[in-house]
């Protein structure tokens, strides 16, 4: 059983690696997500597990106690009232303005849902799209890169249509199809690091990611993202998300949830 002696050091570890608040009232979830990696260690607890944490003479281990720990629920379409603000309006108008391809992040992929469904959304309007997508869990990313999914995981945000026109059966899964393969490129990437390298996007996904992390690595991110986002580009938070320092680069779009712009800069007065 995780114990408040070993919280000290996952919190740290957590917010030094990944940005991550880590609560003690997490701990039980902790205990279940850690168990697998102590039993292949050949470790008979995870606290014995978390002794062996050392960031410098064991990195892989750390990090994989860093990307077992971190939330990585996903679904496809969620949030389905930014999606239809996005098929409906943004990216049509972006295509028209860029006279190209749109360049959308998806900041947080996880397993990959969110940056297909912004594919299939583009296909669905006609529009080419550019989408990279980044996580820092490695595992997560060669999910998403795979395609593949389990009828429960199809199920949670698509809709028939969708699955029969963009999916492929693969024996008791759901492949991706090669149509939509083009338009995303997914890699590892912490966000803590910045996204210098990657050039400017159109749209920025970062949903049910901030609200997880300190306030200090909350600014960091934010302070990147506003970097990475275009001019008259959109940044989405996840609906319902309450996140106070992105005010201090966005400002809210009125009329629609957890949709943000870039505030403009303030003008200097000559005396």
């Amino acid at each position: 059983m995780v114990q408040d002696l070993d919280f000290p050091v996952l919190s740290a570890l957590m917010s030094e690696r990944a940005g991550y608040d880590l609560g003690p009232e997490r701990l039980n979830a902790v205990e279940a997500r850690l168990g697998p990696i102590a039993r292949r260690e050949g470790l008979a607890s995870v606290q014995a597990l978390i002794r062996l944490i050392d960031p410098v003479q064991r990195p892989s281990l750390s990090w994989e106690i860093v990307e077992a720990i971190l939330p990585a629920d996903s679904r496809f379409f969620r949030d389905r009232d930014s999606f239809q603000l996005i098929c409906a309006q943004l990216l049509p108008a972006l295509a028209q303005a860029r006279g190209g391809k749109v360049r959308v992040l998806s900041a947080g992929c996880a397993t990959g849902q969110e940056a297909w469904s912004i594919a299939i959304c583009a296909a669905e309007v006609g529009v080419e799209v550019e989408v990279i997508a980044l996580d820092l869990s490695m595992r997560a990313i060669e999910k998403a890169r795979a395609g593949v999914y389990t009828q429960f995981e199809v199920q949670r945000g698509l809709r028939t249509r969708q699955l029969v026109e963009w999916f492929e059966r693969a024996d008791d899964l759901w492949r991706v199809s090669n149509r939509l393969r083009s338009a995303v490129q997914f890699d590892r990437a912490n966000l803590l690091d910045g996204l210098e390298g990657l050039g400017g996007f159109d749209l920025i996904f970062c949903r049910h990611v901030l609200s997880d992390m300190t306030h200090e690595a909350r600014q960091r991110v934010i302070a990147g993202l506003g970097r990475a986002l275009g001019p008259a580009g959109c940044l989405f938070l996840g609906g319902g998300e309450a996140i106070p320092e992105a005010e201090v680069l966005f400002r809210p779009v009125a009329g629609f949830r957890s949709v943000y712009v870039r505030s403009p800069a303030p003008v200097s007065r000559v005396a």
